[in-house]
């Protein structure tokens, strides 16, 4: 998978998507998802091209567990062949439904 279909892909639920930090005028908006690169790996791919293989956090937020915003994000990543494993907490004090994954992106350069 490529950035540009990670991003179509989280762009295709419909509610708020931001790359890094919550924007401002997103920050109490949920559902909402917030996702960014936290690892980098070079992979060499013939001889002396590189690859980059970036690690991406997606995080989810809802009001709810088992959002249906959710479970339809995970069905998206089912039909890009995609099962990552994803964790929930919940946030007492804020009130707030946290679901999250990894997925690893190849960004050619």
């Amino acid at each position: 998978m490529t950035k540009q279909e990670l991003s179509r892909l989280l762009h295709r639920l419909n509610i708020p998507v931001n790359e890094g930090v919550t924007s401002p005028e997103n920050f109490n908006r949920l559902p909402r998802v917030v996702y960014w690169a936290y690892l980098w790996e070079d992979r060499t791919s013939s001889g002396t091209d590189y690859d980059t293989v970036t690690t991406y956090q997606i995080s989810f937020y809802a009001d709810r567990p088992a959002h249906s915003k959710l479970l339809e994000l995970r069905e998206y990543l089912r039909e890009a062949g995609l099962h990552p494993i994803i964790s929930h907490e919940y946030s007492i004090e804020d009130k707030i439904w946290h679901s999250y994954f990894a997925l690893e992106v190849t960004e050619n350069e």
